[in-house]
């Protein structure tokens, strides 16, 4: 037996024919011998190989490839051993003249001998010389001569394209456009044998194809023209009724227009009879215009097989196949456009035409139509005296000359619908991809496709690629952290390459130092001629006055996120135009849409080079007064907010001093929807709420700090943020101490001692109160003064000094009374109930809590009502009155649950099953417990839901012994 390695050389001296198929599974031909590849992974590095024919593949993307993007540590040198391998199993060795796998520092290609040959490239060429041919004339002119080349290709097939190579996303492109391409032939194919009149052989095909392809329109129009020709015109209406009954079933709709016209003709007797048409008038240019694509694109897998599969399908129905590509500037758009349009370059044999509408001036050119249509009739061969002078009759003869050319038409960076509209081809022959900042949802039959920013490790990816893998292997960290500095965004992240591969002698922590200062970091994304702030600036300049101006004003907002109601008080307008002007920024790529909130409001934000380089902006076109009062109208609406869901929720301004900060008034209407369910607002806004106080506490709003801190103390005390409690009021607390203001302190102290009682740490609230009364006191403060020695009262019976607690209780009602506070002097009167309980005195507590739950019943007093209910059902157990203290912890648990108090919740509800306890139902306590359990498990500290989890267990204990 000859050796592989001798028929490798005899085939390289021309003795031995070198075969190779992907079309059916995997085949290597050396003259006699047949050559098997056994191995999975072998079989799709050398498949990536042979569909690159001759290119090189980096090692990243075969990697990616093999193990889908999740590649293990050992990756590289595993595909090394494949490689290797894989040249054993073809004969090869480093001897080896002109040897088939070539490594290279970037990755490996695959050498194809000149007298070797591969089905894949004999297929493509094929098809596009078909195509070419199509287009030059009818098909019954050329059906003769096309003919065979159809079948010779269609012969090239052995089964499903690469039917033994594992799916890899490439892969899977890759056999989903060959199927596709050969699904079109098998169409030519009949429309062929249909000119020549070949009816039978058109029945018997697309009989069996349809058995594999049900929702192929064409397939199945064909089969009805060539029973209808055979004279079985009966047998041609079922098949409609059978393609209409499948496509309802399948796809929700009925057949298209081509199906239905030709139902239509065969039940009037009006089928057209095959008979050759006139030819159409010839064009000599077939255009190649598109601009290279990158060799080293990275990511977009699943982005780019849904454009290829759209845009690589045969002609079918009515309109030319679109692709509509958006997203923010610099995100890639015409990058990810021209990889798309050379991978198609074969299945448009008739030429590419490419455009780009912006005229590279730092403001788009809104180029028009009718010129745009002028150059394409130039590039496809029209001459000046053939162009009509009028546009409508241009746009006329555009498209005629497009109707049976398969030709790929590029339209980037379009302005809007209008732009594009009078461009599009009237056939199906054609297909348009095009590029714009906007959606362009306005465009009819468009598939589109919005481009985020990458994913981390496909941005390390195009860093890889650009600067080599070893380099970054060597600071993986540092890498990691700027593909964080540029915020994944694709222009960034490739400007930083060059620069990096520009610059061998710089590490990659050189640059991301340099990238530091968020003052200069947009500046640092220039190189050549790409430029991150010009990329932005297209897009700003394409706005009008009051969209820059609410653009520019975006970077005052230092929350993470935000909702569209912020765009007001900014611009000192109303809600319904600052959120016009917001959406105008989400549709030119300068604002993202983050989401929905709980309370069902739309969050949006700013990509943070977007934020940096708006800040900028901002500081050269706003004077620092206008940005300090748009600051404080933004503040001022928090607090309108703050204040009205506080109110919402306690029906009054229940146990909060607020400063002298002025409100920034939002329409009421508008106010009252947006809080129809307080908590559920809060609860969306308690991260912003964090970062307003911050921001305010830097900008010296000292009275705004603190008022929005205190007002917000209800949310953190409710929902267990107590990490947030102590943020906000120890931010605004060094905010008062810097500016002097002796009353925001005090007050702000007075509530940092109320975290400390929520977190049992009684002790240390009561140093923080102490000084603080004394100050209030000072400033004749008498309610918020009265308000510190409520908490001075719950502090000292935290530590078990009931009779002391009582002398503040008692101090705190003086000091209220007669002020009209009426929830106020409610929750002292609570408080004092809930001590006189604890001392074991009944009738003095029971007569405390009922003067508390009759105020507080007087002004709506909300959640405070079920706080009362609570300690009067305790009050009811103390005198053995089960039912009474049944009813009020059922009233509680209405109450507390109501607001989302879980910790409220699961006391009252382990008071209701001491209240069945008491009458003897331990089955219906024991079910209650479970219900208490359940809600202490909703209590967001965990130290305060191990403690009541612990007690409802106790008792559970003791019911269960």
């Amino acid at each position: 037996m000859i050796s592989a390695q001798m028929l490798i050389m005899r085939a390289m001296a021309g003795w031995l024919v070198l075969r190779f198929g992907v079309l059916g599974p995997l085949h290597i031909q050396k003259g006699e011998e047949q050559v098997t590849v056994r191995a999975a992974k072998q079989r799709t590095v050398l498949a990536l190989l042979l569909i690159h024919r001759g290119g090189t593949v980096p090692t990243e993307r075969l990697i990616s490839e093999l193990w889908d993007h999740d590649p293990p540590v050992s990756a590289r040198g595993t595909l090394q051993s494949l490689v290797s391998r894989l040249r054993r199993s073809l004969g090869e060795d480093r001897a080896t003249d002109g040897r088939l796998l070539v490594g290279n520092a970037s990755g490996y290609a695959f050498a194809l001998p000149d007298d070797a040959s591969l089905d894949l490239q004999e297929f493509d060429q094929a098809v596009a010389g078909i195509r070419a041919r199509s287009a030059a004339g009818p098909a019954a002119d050329l059906a003769d001569d096309l003919a065979d080349d159809v079948d010779r290709a269609l012969d090239l097939w052995r089964g499903a394209a690469f039917a033994d190579v594992p799916a890899s996303p490439r892969i899977v492109v890759e056999r989903t456009r060959l199927e596709e391409a050969r699904l079109a032939l098998w169409e030519t194919r009949a429309d062929l044998r249909l000119a020549r009149r070949l009816n039978d052989e058109v029945i018997a095909e697309n009989t069996a194809l349809l058995a594999d392809h049900p929702l192929r329109e064409r397939l199945w129009e064909q089969l009805m023209l060539a029973l209808y020709r055979s004279g079985r015109r009966h047998e041609a209406l079922t098949v409609y009724g059978d393609a209409e009954r499948l496509l309802t079933a399948e796809l929700g709709i009925g057949p298209g227009e081509g199906l239905r016209r030709l139902h239509g003709q065969v039940l009037a007797g009006s089928v057209p009879p095959a008979a050759p048409e006139p030819r159409a008038p010839r064009l000599s240019a077939s255009p190649a215009q598109l601009p290279p694509a990158i060799p080293d694109f990275t990511g977009r897998e699943e982005e780019l097989a849904r454009a290829l599969t759209v845009l690589g399908r045969a002609p079918a129905g009515g309109s030319a196949p679109t692709v509509a590509v958006s997203g923010m500037a610099g995100v890639g758009k015409t990058t990810f456009a021209l990889q798309v349009a050379h991978r198609l370059r074969g299945n448009f044999p008739d030429g590419q035409i490419y455009v780009d509408l912006w005229s590279g001036e730092s403001r788009p050119q809104a180029q028009s139509p009718d010129e745009v249509v002028l150059r394409f009739l130039r590039a496809i061969g029209m001459t000046g005296r053939d162009v009509p002078s009028d546009p409508d009759e241009r746009v006329a003869v555009y498209r005629s000359a497009l109707a049976n050319r398969r030709i790929l038409i590029v339209i980037d960076n379009a302005t809007d619908e209008a732009q594009v509209e009078p461009l599009l081809p009237g056939g199906p022959t054609c297909a348009v991809l095009v590029t714009s900042r906007k959606p362009l949802s306005g465009l009819s039959g468009a598939r589109h496709i919005v481009l985020d920013v990458l994913s981390a490790g496909q941005a390390l990816d195009l860093i890889a690629s650009v600067v080599g893998p070893d380099r970054l292997a060597r600071e993986p960290a540092t890498a990691a952290e700027l593909v964080d500095l540029c915020g994944r965004h694709p222009l960034s992240l490739r400007i930083c390459s060059s620069r990096l591969a520009a610059r061998p002698h710089w590490t990659i922590g050189t640059l991301t130092k340099r990238l530091l200062d968020e003052r200069l970091r947009i500046d640092e994304l220039e190189y050549g001629r790409k430029s991150v702030r010009a990329s932005f600036t297209l897009s700003y300049e394409a706005l009008e006055a009051r969209a820059r101006r609410l653009f520019c004003l975006l970077s005052l907002v230092e929350a993470e996120d935000f909702a569209a109601w912020v765009a007001a008080p900014l611009l000192d307008t109303t809600v319904r135009e600052g959120e016009h002007h917001l959406e105008v920024l989400v549709e030119n790529q300068l604002v993202q849409v983050a989401g929905r909130d709980g309370a069902g409001q739309t969050r949006y934000r700013l990509h943070d080079l977007i934020h940096l380089y708006s800040g900028d902006l901002a500081e050269r076109h706003i004077p620092v007064s206008e940005r300090r009062d748009a600051v404080a109208r933004l503040l001022g609406a928090w607090l309108t907010l703050t204040d009205r869901a506080h109110e919402t929720s306690y029906g009054a301004n229940f146990l909060l001093n607020h400063g002298t900060f002025p409100r920034w008034p939002l329409a009421p209407a508008y106010v009252g929807q947006l809080l129809a369910d307080p908590w559920a607002w809060w609860e969306s806004e308690h991260r912003s709420l964090v970062a307003m106080v911050a921001q305010a506490a830097r900008a010296c709003l000292d009275e705004a700090a603190w008022d929005l801190a205190v007002t917000s103390t209800t949310l953190f005390g409710t929902y267990g943020y107590l990490g947030d409690w102590q943020t906000t009021h120890e931010t605004a607390f060094a905010a008062t101490v810097r500016s002097g203001n002796r009353r925001g302190e005090a007050i702000v102290m007075s509530h940092l001692a109320g975290l400390r009682i929520y977190q049992q740490r009684h002790t240390d609230a009561l140093d923080l109160l102490a000084p603080a009364a004394d100050t209030l006191a000072r400033l004749g403060e008498r309610r918020a003064e009265a308000l510190c020695y409520v908490a001075m009262g719950i502090a000292e019976r935290g530590r078990r000094d009931r009779r002391r607690a009582l002398s503040h209780f008692h101090r705190g009602h003086e000091l209220l009374r007669d002020r009209g506070d009426a929830l106020a002097e409610a929750h002292v009167l609570l408080h004092t109930g809930q001590t006189h309980l604890a001392l074991g005195d009944l009738m003095a507590a029971e007569r405390s809590l009922r003067s508390a739950r009759s105020i507080a019943r007087s002004v709506d007093g909300g959640p405070l009502e079920g706080y009362i209910d609570h300690w009067l059902g305790s009050a009811h157990l103390g005198r053995h009155d089960a039912a009474a203290a049944a009813e009020a912890f059922s009233r509680a648990v209405t109450r507390v649950s109501s607001i989302g108090d879980a910790r409220a919740e699961a006391m009252a509800l382990q008071g209701l099953a001491h209240a069945h306890l008491q009458s003897g139902e331990r089955d219906t306590a024991e079910h209650v417990l479970s219900l208490a359990g359940a809600a202490a498990q909703r209590i967001p500290d965990s130290a305060t839901a191990t403690r009541t989890l612990s007690g409802i267990g106790r008792l559970l204990a003791d019911l269960r012994a």
